[in-house]
């Protein structure tokens, strides 16, 4: 198999291939069909052309002048006098040169004995078929008449004609290969420029068909992978500038103490500190943890039963008892609410809320769980104020910070997870306070 580097070389040779294979096969078939054609006219045409000459003949054998009247393209008549082993050609029927081919002929026939009447036979003489009739004109003496069965000239005709549309093939061939690649050579330049992130690159092409679709996708792509890049600066920015923070704290604080500002109150600077690691190592855990959050999911085989009936009082318990000043009402489905998924990951979807709640509740968290259709439906609400309407359409995203300037990738952990176990969740403001849901599918 041939392996070409351009697509056009292959389209154009694969075009050609197909085009040459076309005309050989039906050339061929056309001089199949032509020559059983031309056998059946040969036999005829020879068999009367001979007649007129033999009449002639007997009625003067020394008349050769008689060629006019029996005028057949490729065919021969002349006469063969066995006895002195001579060949004389009927006028305008023969040429001097062909003298000896016709003696060798006219003898593989008469050899093989020729009765009183006409005969018709077919020979092979030096690799070309004829068909040949022979008849007694004296003693020792024979009117041949022969055509070829194949006649040379339009066999060549034929070839003539299928080479020069293989010849005229060739160019066109290649016009229509350039064209075919010509878009698919543009889709490759603009593949090349998303590639190096070119992202103002257009790509001119308007066609309607295959290649079209094609090019409105890579467009789609384009757009797609534009936008993720943005938001890929964009986190690193928000993740810098909030990593920024509590380590200049813990920067200022342990120089301040190396400077012995703090003598008299290195407890309380210590305190500072080590509050703001706290604050930093759970920043980076969730850097962490969303960093490599989709590829655990897409890997995630684990199917187990999980009760969010058992796990909703375990989740609200430790975080009534890191805020004891709250009060946490919670309210369970009459029936055990089971799930299939994996519990630690379900745990840090609903974590993640609670720990919402707890940062911007003023004084009440209510956690509810019910049966909604085929879904287990869990609602967490506060008493604090309500969320901007721009803050409740961002604030699952993980750049979301608000106009509190909170981190967001929590959240955003949060929905990631509901969407893979194919739930729902949303936040709204409510009366009294702000209220987020998440639905799981039951089991």
């Amino acid at each position: 198999m041939m392996k070409f580097k351009s697509l056009t070389m292959r389209i154009w040779f694969i075009i050609s291939v197909i085009v040459a294979t076309i005309v050989i096969v039906v050339s061929l078939a056309f001089a199949f069909l032509m020559q059983g054609k031309n056998q059946d006219r040969s036999r005829d045409m020879l068999q009367m052309t001979h007649q007129i000459v033999l009449h002639a003949l007997r009625d003067n054998p020394s008349n050769l002048n008689i060629g006019q009247f029996a005028d057949f393209k490729g065919a021969s008549h002349f006469v063969f006098d066995q006895k002195n082993d001579k060949i004389q050609f009927i006028a305008g029927q023969g040429k001097e040169a062909e003298g000896a081919f016709m003696r060798e002929l006219a003898q593989s026939v008469v050899n093989g004995g020729i009765g009183t009447d006409a005969q018709m036979l077919q020979r092979t003489i030096q690799g070309q078929a004829y068909v040949i009739e022979v008849s007694p004109i004296e003693e020792k003496s024979f009117l041949v008449s022969c055509h070829p069965l194949v006649d040379r000239d339009d066999l060549s005709q034929i070839i003539l004609v299928g080479l020069l549309v293989i010849l005229v093939t060739l160019p066109v061939s290649k016009v229509i290969a350039n064209n075919i690649a010509k878009p698919l050579k543009e889709l490759e330049a603009y593949t090349k420029k998303i590639a190096n992130k070119e992202w103002n690159s257009e790509l001119e092409l308007q066609n309607q068909d295959e290649i079209g679709r094609l090019a409105q996708a890579m467009k789609e792509m384009k757009e797609a992978l534009r936008l993720a890049d943005e938001e890929e600066t964009k986190f690193l920015q928000s993740i810098s500038h909030d990593l920024k923070t509590p380590v200049m704290v813990i920067m200022s604080y342990a120089q301040a103490i190396l400077d012995g500002m703090y003598e008299d109150a290195a407890e309380d600077a210590a305190a500072i500190i080590q509050d703001e690691a706290i604050r930093l190592e759970k920043k980076i855990k969730q850097i962490l943890y969303l960093n490599t959050l989709d590829y655990v999911l897409d890997n995630d085989k684990e199917q187990e039963e999980v009760y969010l009936d058992k796990l909703l009082p375990y989740l609200v318990a430790n975080f009534q008892a890191v805020n004891s000043d709250l009060s946490w009402q919670l309210h369970l489905a009459a029936k055990p609410a089971v799930m299939l998924g994996s519990a630690d990951r379900i745990r840090v979807s609903i974590e993640n809320i609670l720990e919402n709640q707890l940062r911007y509740a003023a004084g009440s968290v209510r956690v509810s769980l019910r049966e909604e259709a085929s879904f287990w439906r869990i609602e967490v609400q506060n008493d604090g104020p309500p969320l901007p309407e721009k803050d409740l359409q961002q604030i699952f995203h993980s750049l979301y910070k608000g106009e509190r300037g909170n981190f967001g990738l929590g959240l955003s952990i949060s929905q990631k997870i509901v969407n893979f176990y194919r739930g729902y969740i949303a936040a709204e403001n409510c009366d009294g306070g702000v209220r987020f849901t998440i639905c799981y599918p039951k089991k």
